[in-house]
């Protein structure tokens, strides 16, 4: 797929094949077709199959769970992430606890569409996964333009316990990594089972600093560190981990091994975050290197782009800091 956007429809229609399987979510029928038309024309093209509910994410998500747990496969999509706040109890007190506690798989998607950079405001711009992230029998995966995120859809929902999917609303409107210009540029590989670790680095250079990343950053970083090489031929190395929780910390570990300085970056608010865990975890398993973790601060997320930018992490500031490191 060359897009983003036709990858996830793509995942969404094969899943939806599936007699039992089911979309959930506000106006995702026709003619609506979701916030971000991910799901124009298919309730038309499986009718019965894409359902549109009332405005409480508490309810059709507690509907999902109680489906699931029927042996059904519901895709619940919530309109904006930061309303998966309302979807907590769901998940973790019940969901969650029926995978060990009744010994049944559980199949459940729970599209969360993260993210700012768009001027919608303090309540409907944040970057909130790491709310669900180390909780048990609680998935958390992030696609990323270097990870088909139709395929991890279809993956997740094989995975027997319930999935915050949290994807990124500014990777809507972008292309794969792949079918974008800069990208011979680069050296891609993939680590890892179904929910791999992309590493992008430069061919044949030593990179300087490696980035662990995720999600909607990692377009805008991959362009960073483009322009950082060829005008100050700065080689800068990526690593995108596509499953937030569980992470693979074993296999991080023995991809930063001989990193002498290694730099985390998030959309959501740091300190406290992903970045601080993949830290500790290394520490833990005697990586010394040096460290820095940048993230949203401890701001709000206001509308305007001065405000967003007050609080959201910023590529000329990253670059900034790769260069005085």
């Amino acid at each position: 797929m060359n897009t983003y956007k036709e990858s996830l429809i793509d995942g969404l229609e094969r899943l939806l094949i599936d007699p039992k399987c089911f979309l959930l979510g506000e106006d995702v029928e026709e003619p609506y077709g979701g916030a971000y038309t991910i799901t124009k024309g298919m309730s038309t093209k499986y009718p019965g199959k894409v359902l549109n509910t009332p405005m409480s994410e508490q309810g059709f998500t507690g509907m999902g769970v109680g489906m699931a747990l029927a042996g059904y496969k519901p895709i619940i999509e919530i309109m904006f992430g930061d309303f998966s706040t309302l979807i907590m109890d769901q998940i973790l007190n019940h969901a969650s606890k029926f995978v060990e506690g009744f010994e049944k798989k559980l199949h459940l998607v729970v599209r969360d569409p993260m993210g700012g950079y768009r001027g919608y405001g303090a309540t409907h711009s944040q970057s909130l996964e790491k709310l669900y992230v180390g909780l048990p029998h609680i998935a958390v995966i992030t696609p990323s333009v270097l990870h088909e995120p139709g395929d991890l859809l279809i993956k997740s929902m094989n995975l027997g316990v319930p999935v915050i999917f949290a994807e990124n609303k500014l990777d809507y409107t972008r292309k794969m990594f792949q079918a974008e210009k800069i990208a011979d540029a680069f050296e891609i590989k993939y680590h890892g089972g179904d929910f791999p670790i992309a590493e992008v680095s430069f061919p044949d250079e030593e990179a300087e600093v490696t980035i662990v990343s995720y999600g909607g950053l990692i377009h805008p970083l991959l362009q960073m560190m483009y322009d950082l090489y060829m005008e100050e031929e700065v080689a800068v190395r990526l690593l995108d981990v596509s499953s937030l929780s569980p992470m693979d910390f074993d296999l991080l570990h023995s991809l930063l091994k001989g990193c002498k300085k290694i730099m985390t970056v998030e959309e959501g608010h740091i300190p406290f975050g992903i970045g601080d865990t993949v830290i500790s975890q290394m520490v833990q398993r005697g990586l010394m290197a040096e460290y820095k973790t940048i993230g949203a601060k401890q701001h709000i997320i206001g509308t305007s782009k001065e405000a967003e930018a007050m609080a959201l992490p910023q590529m000329e500031d990253i670059k900034e800091t790769i260069l005085n490191w």
